[in-house]
């Protein structure tokens, strides 16, 4: 998905993602509203217990399940997926039972699916769903949390939130598939054939995009607003409304390639690359590059 068909969704999701991203009051003031009468206290109750690790949380949103509101119940099974590592073995059989009800094939409620499939996905350790990435080799999965990705290792059931804590720069620092609570598509997460190692693209705001780069052993590398601009504009010309697209193009061998423009004008762009041994980016040719690349 390009940065421009972003756009328009932008709006809904960013208010989403900001409305759960902090708990205002104790978790005691909320977990009693989850079961008010008013649709819309429940779902703001939701939103903010979804960042909690208040050990009563899965048990109370296990019982909206059933809530009559889709958003709740989206929300519900995106607090309960989150904390899998939270639940007892011997009550993981009757959650997901609980969530496969939430696998509704209508259209209109895709997004309550996805994280449905995220809950039983997490929970039961099967990552077949499309709103998880898989290495090649199986170890390393990709799932988004806060809608950063978040990195499991299945040799030792442990994960990490790359990217968190997020800087102070007044990005973003999003997954593209965070909006929408959308599948992972392979375009937005591209794992290197043979090493481990994956390439994610991540939005900066509503008009711009960056890629990251996780490798095993080595971390995670951000391509930052001021990488591009040192990158794309070596001579020092940056427009004030610096606006950045890099969309990753594949892998090359060893080297990650990315089409990316930054500044006013969209022909202002360059192909770059990552190179996994030198660690470091380099210009490989500039221009705008065609989508056919």
């Amino acid at each position: 998905m390009t940065i421009k068909a972003l756009t328009a969704v932008f709006g809904l999701g960013l208010v989403a993602f900001c409305v759960s991203g902090s708990i205002a009051n104790s978790v005691d003031v909320y977990l009693p509203q989850l079961k008010d009468k008013d649709p819309e206290v429940r779902l703001e109750a939701v939103r903010q217990l979804q960042t909690s690790l208040d050990s009563r949380i899965p048990e109370a949103m296990q019982s909206l399940l059933n809530d009559e509101g889709n958003s709740v119940r989206r929300l519900a099974a995106r607090a309960i997926g989150s904390r899998w590592w939270q639940i007892p073995k011997d009550k993981i059989d009757s959650y997901v039972k609980a969530l496969q009800g939430n696998l509704k094939s209508d259209e209109e409620l895709e997004m309550e699916k996805n994280m449905a499939e995220r809950g039983i996905g997490l929970l039961t350790h099967r990552y077949d769903s499309k709103v998880f990435s898989k290495s090649p080799n199986g170890r390393w999965i990709i799932y988004e949390r806060y809608g950063l990705p978040c990195l499991i290792d299945t040799t030792t059931s442990t994960e990490e939130l790359l990217g968190w804590p997020r800087t102070k720069d007044g990005d973003m620092d999003m997954l593209v598939c965070a909006f929408g609570n959308e599948p992972i598509s392979e375009d937005q997460a591209v794992w290197h054939p043979s090493k481990e190692a994956i390439a994610l693209s991540v939005l900066l705001d509503r008009r711009s995009s960056t890629v990251w780069v996780w490798e095993h052993k080595v971390g995670l590398q951000k391509l930052r607003r001021s990488d591009l601009a040192r990158l794309l504009h070596p001579k020092g010309r940056v427009d004030e409304s610096y606006v950045t697209d890099a969309t990753i193009k594949g892998w090359k061998g060893d080297e990650l390639q990315v089409s990316a423009t930054g500044g006013l004008d969209e022909n202002d762009g360059a192909l770059l690359g990552w190179d996994l041994s030198k660690h470091k980016w380099r210009v490989i040719s500039r221009g705008k590059q065609k989508e056919s690349d």
